[in-house]
């Protein structure tokens, strides 16, 4: 025999996919999908109601750029830097170690530290609690920072336990930070004051010393004046001392300012040094070198008496490129201190700090430079007064040294007091803009938001297992799965679901009786399988014509008569598939026989409430004569043969002559011969009887039978040339046929007033009942 199926259609065919095609998957796998949902719902509902409300309160400052130190007396310039440096510098401080532990250090001091969730505690421990840095760590991972773009705003967010809580500890970050911010701008100022007010002092006592020797030197000697040209030898030598004077006061409170800045940075202040000391290229070189000679330059300018216009114009170019270069030399720097990858990261909260050292050393380079050449003119003038008389040279010197404090006096004592004004002006750079309030609901959980995601993501993660169950299952399911491996398919049986008449289930005659070991035998339920004879007009029974249609005209040269009907595994519904198809046979008209060959799980004799001990095994060992082992049916032209005992060699039997012999033998006794075979790919009784029919039909079931078995299968019947007209799918649901709606609609259209059932939707039957 020949088989109308070739090994070279083994293949898949691609097809496209429809959106049908996703709507079965999502419908088959619905359970699935409910169940995700429950589950994630239920899930973030429990934590989302269980969970303890947060509260988020936010207040807002302001960096004002112009509000910090301002240019003063000693070129105190404010915080430098672009704007954008500036803002990450104040977030920066924000979110610092420090200002957090400022903060917590100043709520320990208070009485009401007990009333906060800051520092509570569940539980007991046997260790002592260190409250300054639980609350700072919790502060800091409670605090959020962000500056709103293009402005100098920044919001500070801090959440915690209850409202009042959340707008407090906001509050609180936002007065510690001006606070801080207002120390540190007053900070600098203050160390210039205090070495103002010790040098003060000093030149005080020096004023009063060097106005008594010249007092007692006058009277000892008895002289009060000097000669005119000596005066103004001493009032030019005075004026470069006192300008020396002032350089060198200068200087050292700029290095006041710079001791001051440096330990502001902590342990950056070492790589800070070693950083600036490092930084040399030709071009700092130059610029520096400039500076010092422009600064030399200006200086002996602006000593020079007696100065013209062209003089005066000297001096003011000279100023002029003075701070071009001062300015070019900044920059240099600070760019090759940018460009320093590690270093810049490691500086960048302290950026602002290391602007001003880097104009303090600069404006230090030019002090320097001035000093220099101020002591170049203080020498040359005093080899000149030496060369005075002894007496004159005395009471020079006296005169000189008492008008040098007193100027020196002055000058310190106006510098001191403009440091004071400066130091009270300091009022720090941030502004607070609005306080935070007590916020009336919590950010967290969000109950709609939560749910709502968890609808979404309990939906998505059903529909996503869904597929991915669907992607992983190689079963058949479709009658699109069946076209894809280019098998014939004979028909596509709907699933059986059981229907009730009166309260009682349909049975055949002779169900219910008790066996041994006092088991009720459930054979109703088995019957329910022979919907052919029990539902004749419902569409499952109307599928089993289809089948019984298709294999009449399967070979029109030569008919049918001998049927197998087998399938790839156990459980797909072979023994039912054969049974309905029998008794649709019989109902034509002619006359059929339904054989039991399956020698090693029978249970064709289940179907029909008999016995199985004297049937196929008992002919086949010649125990019994042919018309011992068929029996009749309540089915008209129906008769059964049972498998018999069972043997310890089956497949001897089956593949034995007197089989051969017995097959054509019904054949000729019989209109059509129909036989149960065990699973083809499970043992091989079926593939020794398929070359005794005249057909083979593979039972494949919907949901259960995998294509690779399936192809197996046709590959073992295809070896010993058998016969195959097709497949029958069967327990396949009615929405993968027709689609639930015109499934039933079709059902109750044709057949619903005949039978006289409830159109109402009937609960599907336990999946045992296709299993046999």
């Amino acid at each position: 025999m020949n088989s109308n199926f070739s090994n070279d259609n083994h293949e898949f065919e691609e097809q496209q996919v429809r959106l049908s095609d996703y709507w079965r998957i999502i419908y088959r796998r619905k359970w699935i999908i409910i169940l995700s949902f429950l589950v994630v719902v239920a899930a973030t509902a429990y934590y989302t109601f269980t969970t303890p409300p947060t509260y988020e309160a936010d207040c807002s400052v302001m960096v004002d750029q112009t509000g910090g130190m301002t240019q003063s007396l000693f070129d105190i310039s404010p915080f430098g830097g672009k704007q954008l440096t500036m803002m990450n510098n104040q977030v920066q401080i924000l979110k610092s170690n420090r200002l957090a532990r400022e903060v917590v250090s100043n709520l320990l001091k208070a009485n009401y530290k007990d009333s906060l969730r800051l520092f509570s505690v569940e539980g007991e421990s046997d260790k002592p609690i260190n409250y300054l840095q639980l609350g700072t760590a919790r502060l800091q991972a409670n605090l959020t920072v962000d500056p709103i773009r293009d402005t100098d705003i920044i919001k500070i967010r801090v959440k915690a336990g209850s409202a009042y809580e959340a707008s407090f500890l906001s509050n609180r970050v936002a007065q510690t930070f001006q606070n801080l911010d207002r120390e540190f701008s007053r900070g600098e100022i203050s160390q210039v004051v205090s070495f103002l007010d010790i040098q003060l002092k000093k030149k005080a006592k020096d004023l009063r010393e060097s106005e008594e020797a010249l007092r007692e030197f006058q009277q000892a000697k008895g002289v009060f004046a000097l000669p005119e040209e000596t005066q103004e030898l001493v009032t030019q030598l005075v004026d470069f001392e006192s300008q020396l004077a002032t350089a060198q006061t200068d200087l050292d409170a700029n290095s006041k300012r710079l001791e001051y800045l440096k330990s502001q940075m902590g342990r950056m202040k070492g790589k800070l040094e070693t950083s600036l000391s490092n930084i040399s290229t030709p071009l700092i070189t130059e610029l520096k070198q400039k500076i010092a000679e422009n600064e030399a330059s200006l200086t002996a300018f602006q000593l020079q008496a007696g100065r013209n216009q062209f003089q005066y114009d000297q001096i003011e170019e000279t100023k002029k490129s003075l701070a071009v270069l001062k300015k070019r030399l900044k920059v240099e720097i600070s760019r090759l201190l940018a460009n320093n990858t590690p270093l810049n990261d490691s500086l960048e909260p302290y950026w602002d700090v290391v602007q001003k050292v880097v104009d303090l050393r600069t404006e230090n380079l030019a002090l320097k430079a001035k000093i220099n050449a101020l002591s170049n003119f203080v020498k040359k003038y005093s080899r000149k007064m030496d060369t005075l008389p002894d007496k004159s040279l005395q009471l020079a010197r006296l005169e000189r040294a008492k008008k040098l404090n007193e100027n020196i006096y002055l000058m310190m004592k106006q510098k001191y007091e403009e440091s004071r004004i400066t130091k009270a002006g300091q009022i720090g750079k941030i502004r607070i803009i609005d306080q935070a309030l007590p916020p009336q609901f919590p950010v967290s959980p969000k109950k709609k938001m939560n749910l709502l995601l968890a609808v979404l993501i309990g939906l998505g993660m059903g529909v996503g297992i869904a597929f991915f169950l669907e992607y992983i299952d190689n079963s058949i399911k479709t009658i699109e799965d069946v076209e894809q491996l280019r098998l014939p398919l004979l028909a596509a049986i709907p699933e059986i679901e059981p229907e009730k008449q009166n309260g009682n289930f349909f049975s055949l005659p002779g169900k219910g009786k008790r066996h041994h070991h006092n088991v009720i035998d459930d054979s109703n339920e088995i019957a329910e399988r022979l919907v052919t004879h029990l539902r004749p007009k419902s569409p499952i029974a109307e599928a089993y014509r289809s089948l019984r249609t298709q294999i009449q005209y399967a070979k029109s040269e030569s008919p049918i008569h001998s049927i197998l009907v087998s399938s790839p595994g156990p459980g797909e519904g072979k023994s039912t598939s054969v049974t309905n198809l029998a008794i649709t046979i019989a109902q034509m008209g002619t006359k059929t026989i339904l054989v039991d060959s399956d020698l090693r799980r029978p249970v064709i004799h289940s179907l029909f409430g008999v016995q199985k001990d004297v049937g196929l095994t008992n002919y086949l060992v010649g125990n019994a004569a042919l018309e011992d082992v068929i029996r009749s049916t309540a089915v008209d032209n129906l008769y059964l043969m049972t498998s018999g005992v069972l043997p310890p060699n089956p497949a001897e039997l089956v593949g034995s002559k007197r089989m051969k012999a017995l097959v054509e033998l019904l054949s000729k006794q019989f209109d059509y011969v129909l036989f149960d075979s065990p699973p083809i790919i499970a043992v091989t009784d079926a593939i020794v009887m398929a070359p005794m029919v005249d057909a083979v039909v593979l039972v494949v079931r919907s949901q259960l039978t995998d294509k690779n078995a399936t192809k197996r299968a046709f590959e073992l019947l295809n070896n010993v040339n058998a016969y195959m007209p097709g497949v029958l799918l069967n327990d396949v649901s009615s929405a993968y046929i027709y689609g639930s709606y015109y499934y039933y609609y079709y059902y109750y259209y044709y057949y619903g007033e005949e039978s006289g059932q409830s159109k109402k939707k009937h609960k599907k039957s336990s999946k045992k009942h296709h299993r046999v």
